[in-house]
């Protein structure tokens, strides 16, 4: 690790570095008045650009979910990402996921159940979730768009 002005030290261990080991090869870095300045690491929680669907209300907000995992909604704030306080919703009510740029949702056997424009989903199956789609859990109504 080198910083302009001081000697360079090993990151790991602090010992000195000699000279040749601090050079870059041309073109490695970008050169910002003569200072390598590294490339960012790849974020480690998503790709950018990555098919995502939210879920939009007046009341709460919007709501993020990104493909490659799931996402619970429910009220226990401990297991829910999509955190919801109205008692008529479970503790883990349902999950959410997206897949080649379309949302899905299962009902987690919730007692008010998971309504898609105004229809009942099977507890337990993935439901796919057309955009612009009304999406309820129990009371609470949303509007999903995908991006």
């Amino acid at each position: 690790m080198s910083t302009p002005g001081q000697a360079s030290v090993c990151f790991s261990c602090g010992q000195p570095l000699p000279l040749d080991a601090t050079a870059k090869a041309p073109g490695s870095y970008p050169l910002t008045n003569n200072v390598p300045i590294p490339t960012p690491p790849p974020n480690p929680y998503g790709v950018t650009g990555a098919p995502q669907a939210f879920i939009l209300t007046s009341s709460l907000g919007t709501f993020r979910v990104v493909a490659g995992g799931e996402v619970l909604v429910g009220r226990d704030p401990a297991r829910c990402a999509i955190h919801l306080t109205e008692p008529r919703v479970s503790g883990v009510h349902a999950t959410m996921k997206v897949e080649n740029g379309v949302l899905f949702v299962r009902d987690e056997k919730s007692n008010n159940g998971v309504w898609i424009n105004g229809e009942r989903t099977a507890a337990g199956a993935w439901a796919e979730v057309p955009k612009n789609a009304s999406l309820r859990f129990g009371p609470i109504q949303f509007t999903v768009a995908t991006g």
